[in-house]
């Protein structure tokens, strides 16, 4: 690829971005004199960047939540619909409902371990044939936009933008956290593939060890907002904000003003707090009851989470994974579960109690540090999560339910993609696995590719209230390692200015 590759850029701009992405923008106009075409999820968003102090790095802004009024089209003939959406599949070679995967609102019927999870009623009310119009329409649009505008590259969009830019073989990128530190990196595709990764790794003749202590700093954050949040006090302002929030959004007559009632957006905080009392009186147990017992551990994701739902589209129900664990455990070990604190409130009534009634079952206290149980677990199992990259990492046996994950390659982590195969991948885990010297060895290997093919972000994340802290530099460095990702020597340039 040349650096003609930025000749005419597509960017999808979302929440919390704007600090570090209206820069890089600037920089690809002034070091490839690219014409940029911004694309933003609301009508209120359109009019705020036509009207935006920088609008001149720009040459249109489009609001491109298609899918939101055609979920509500009426009239539509389910036969067209129908051959029109099997056409779209034909072109991104999968079955369509898989976009529905990445909205939550689209997708909120497949996220079956957050049933009580904020709905919007047009969705919930929304029949099959509307759904599938909605989901050609949104591809319709990509389509378009890409043959119209000539887009060369298409920046941070969703899994729909990513599947009509493959289907027209258009490059895309995707800005992703790296999972460790501080690092981020420019994913290929929706399924967030970390280019060049393996490469580096077999390229390295040598490396320093490494061991770690803490997850990545993104991570960090949010969880300290999520304790933050789960304080009385803090739940009472949470509470009359969402309030005049929701009778703001429905005086200016937009689009989140219809997205749920106002008795669900002002008392989900207090579900919530509520919700972990009870959790918290049943996950009881500590790294300390476990001590000289042998166990796999099991993190749960969040859902609904890109990670799980748009990256590992083939395996979703997180109940039924842990039925299986525990199922084909070996005799005398227990499964360790850690549920993601800001899972709590959204999962199915009964869904805690069912699985503590397993018998070879824990569950672990929510303040438990994950790194350390990792350390003593025979195994760490996740669908896709980050902690059985931690395990890799740390050269302890790591099993994935997803194929995609970017530590797949090392000899210690096994993706299981048959359930056929996972009492053998347990097995081996438990009984069988002995190599932690050269696992750990991979496993710092691994860390020294990883920050081969990422950016250095340190600066770059959210303070106590949320605001987007920025360094220059990481501009720099973002608009280096999506030329990396490329493929594109960067132009130099003097030094940057943030804005």
């Amino acid at each position: 690829m040349g650096s003609d590759i930025f000749t005419c850029v597509g960017i999808e701009i979302r929440g919390g971005q704007e600090p570090l992405f209206l820069p890089l923008i600037r920089t690809l106009g002034e070091r490839h004199n690219s014409t940029i075409h911004l694309y933003v999820r609301s009508h209120e968003e359109e009019v705020a960047y036509r009207a935006h102090p920088e609008r001149k790095l720009w040459q249109s802004v489009t609001n491109s939540n298609v899918h939101i009024p055609a979920l509500r089209a009426e009239g539509l003939v389910e036969r067209d619909v129908i051959s029109r959406a099997r056409k779209y599949e034909t072109i991104i070679a999968e079955p369509i409902n898989r976009l529905a995967l990445s909205d939550r609102q689209l997708g909120f019927p497949f996220v079956a371990g957050a049933p009580r999870h904020p709905r919007a009623p047009f969705a919930e009310k929304a029949s099959n044939t509307q759904l599938l119009h909605a989901l050609s329409e949104a591809a319709a649009f990509w389509e378009s936009e890409i043959k119209a505008k000539g887009l060369t590259i298409l920046l941070d969009g969703s899994k729909i933008m990513a599947c009509m830019a493959r289907a027209q073989e258009v490059p895309y990128r995707r800005l992703c956290i790296s999972r460790y530190e501080s690092y981020f990196y420019w994913a290929t595709d929706e399924y967030l593939t970390h280019p060049g990764l393996r490469e580096a790794f077999d390229s390295l003749s040598e490396w320093p060890d490494v061991d770690i202590e803490a997850v990545y700093d993104v991570a960090l954050e949010k969880y300290l907002f999520v304790s933050l949040g789960m304080r009385w006090r803090s739940l009472a302002k949470q509470m009359v904000m969402n309030s005049l929030r929701h009778f703001y959004y429905k005086a200016r007559g937009m689009e989140r003003g219809r997205a749920m009632s106002w008795r669900s957006m002002a008392f989900y905080p207090v579900m919530v707090r509520l919700a972990y009392n009870r959790f918290s009186k049943l996950a009881m147990a500590t790294l300390k009851d476990l001590d000289g017992k042998t166990f796999v551990y099991y993190p749960l994701h969040k859902e609904p989470e890109t990670a799980l739902m748009q990256s590992s589209p083939e395996h979703l129900n997180q109940h039924a994974t842990i039925i299986s664990l525990a199922r084909d455990l070996p005799a005398g070990v227990l499964l360790a579960i850690k549920e993601n604190p800001s899972a709590v409130g959204r999962r199915p009534k009964n869904f805690y109690n069912e699985i503590a009634a397993i018998k070879n079952v824990v569950w672990l206290r929510p303040d438990t540090a994950s790194i350390d149980v990792i350390k003593h677990a025979a195994a760490t199992v996740t669908i896709s999560g980050t902690a059985s990259m931690e395990a890799a990492i740390l050269g302890r046996p790591a099993l994935t339910f997803s194929d995609r994950v970017s530590w797949n390659f090392l000899p210690h982590a096994v993706a299981i993609t048959k359930e056929s195969d996972l009492k053998t991948a347990l097995d081996w885990a438990v009984n069988k696995f002995s190599d932690f010297d050269k696992a750990r060895r991979d496993g710092a290997r691994f860390v020294a590719a990883l920050k081969m093919v990422s950016m250095d972000m340190t600066g770059y994340g959210r303070d106590k209230n949320k605001r987007v802290l920025l360094r220059p530099e990481n501009v720099e460095a973002a608009y280096r390692g999506l030329c990396q990702s490329l493929n594109v020597e960067p132009f130099e340039s003097s030094e940057l200015e943030v804005a």
